[in-house]
């Protein structure tokens, strides 16, 4: 009976013990795996997960691993999203014009994009880890940094940066940067505003001359009628002289409305520019007809010289038309003696008196018209082409004209993709020469 009891007794034992080394070998499992999802964890791989089943520390442990298992990967998700926003955000400013800066809360700069590094005239990484005070030193565009501080939304005002070689007129913005009620930093934004601000100042100057130009007209015709009104209609002499200079301002400025609404015209980018084969020999002789009674009076030569090749060519011929009459009517007005030439040819790219082009160059149809008058002066030639503007010493008295003329050509030139340039010697004469590109094998002949 002992042996029997002894024999139980030994059994549970074993039994006992082999449960005991089972539960250490679930155990020592248990922390295996979730020794592995850490290292997993700590080398950047985030799915692995292990198996939370069960009681005891061991499985506390890893379901506790699985949960901070769960929150990388969620964190490390939104950390990638964040990433390609940032990426994508760089990338903007890399290829925009406008000039950003981003500072930290310590006025460090920590972003600066291409455009600003080109108007600071550093390179961008020589701009990264400055105080923003070494590198703006406008005043306004400094006091705006400032103003941001104690603005609770963006501020805004306009800057005139000097860079060599022109004036950068720019609408700046200054936004401070806030995580939670913690400041980041400061991003200063400048979107470059100068080709806005040269439109407005040419509309105010436009504006400026149109009135001066018609003010003085209709001071002469006023004074003209008073003086008919003092001294009576019986007075032939006197009301003769007044009627004629009455009859040449309103001619003037029937001239100036016309050359007005010309001028709007080609300045409209709305308008319809045709593509058509125009006649250039028919357009000649149309305006040759049309200002024979002033060269006539004048005693001038007119020679149309169009070469072969280039007596037609491709483009609307209204602007052609207002193109030649407003180069025409300048060479006529300041040609005292001798003669006016329209002409025209075709060169290659390489040069003008190429008459034909290598078939892998662009060629160019040219119209020009040369006189023999008196010249435009060195520094007045650059601004022959602005609106009303006149040369005048060389260019006064009564034919000095509207100062539009040019004006227009330029931009009916520009409305064709061409481009128009002068040259001109005094006491010898002047010749404005019109380019425009041909697109197509025989187009524009």
């Amino acid at each position: 009976m002992p042996v029997i009891v002894l024999s139980l007794v030994i059994v549970a034992l074993a039994v006992i013990a082999l449960g005991g080394l089972y539960a250490f070998l679930m155990q020592r499992s248990r922390l295996i795996s979730v020794l592995h999802l850490v290292s997993n964890l700590a080398q950047g791989q985030y799915a692995r997960r292990t198996d939370p089943t069960g009681k005891g520390a061991a499985a506390d442990l890893a379901r506790a691993a699985n949960a901070l298992a769960d929150n990388l990967e969620t964190r490390w998700a939104q950390a990638q999203q964040d990433k390609d926003h940032l990426l994508s955000l760089l990338a903007v400013l890399d290829h925009t014009n406008e000039i950003a800066i981003a500072t930290d809360n310590e006025d460090m700069i920590r972003l600066v994009n291409p455009a600003a590094a080109r108007v600071l005239e550093r390179t961008v990484d020589a701009l990264m880890g400055k105080h923003i005070d070494t590198v703006i030193h406008h005043p306004d565009l400094r006091a705006l940094y400032r103003q941001a501080f104690s603005s609770k939304v963006p501020v805004s005002g306009q800057v005139a940066i000097q860079t060599p070689g022109r004036t950068l007129h720019c609408q700046a913005t200054a936004a401070t940067i806030y995580t939670g009620a913690h400041y980041r930093g400061t991003l200063l934004v400048l979107r470059d505003i100068t080709e806005v601000a040269k439109t407005l100042q040419m509309k105010m100057d436009f504006a400026t001359n149109a009135s001066h130009e018609l003010r003085t007209p209709l001071a002469s015709i006023r004074a003209a009628v008073e003086t008919i009104k003092e001294t009576g209609v019986e007075d032939v002499a006197t009301t003769r002289r007044c009627v004629e200079i009455i009859n040449n301002h309103v001619l003037r400025m029937q001239l100036m409305v016309q050359d007005l609404m010309d001028l709007s015209r080609v300045e409209d980018s709305r308008a319809l520019i045709r593509s058509d084969r125009v006649d250039l020999q028919l357009v000649c002789d149309a305006l040759a007809s049309s200002y024979s009674a002033q060269i006539a009076d004048k005693k001038l030569q007119l020679g149309i010289e169009l070469a072969e090749g280039a007596r037609s060519m491709r483009g609307d011929e209204r602007l052609l038309t207002l193109i030649l009459k407003n180069l025409l009517d300048n060479a006529v007005k300041f040609t005292p003696q001798g003669r006016i030439t329209i002409r025209s040819y075709v060169r290659g790219a390489a040069g003008e008196g190429q008459a034909t082009a290598a078939p892998d160059m662009q060629e160019h149809f040219v119209l020009e018209v040369q006189d023999t008058g008196i010249g435009i002066p060195p520094e007045d030639q650059e601004r022959v082409f602005e609106r009303f503007y006149t040369v005048n010493r060389s260019r006064g008295g009564a034919d000095r004209g509207t100062g539009l003329g040019l004006s227009i050509g330029k931009h009916a030139v520009n409305a064709m993709h061409g481009g128009v340039s002068l040259r001109s010697e005094l006491q010898v004469g002047t010749t404005v020469t019109c380019v425009f590109p041909v697109k197509g094998e025989g187009e524009g002949r």
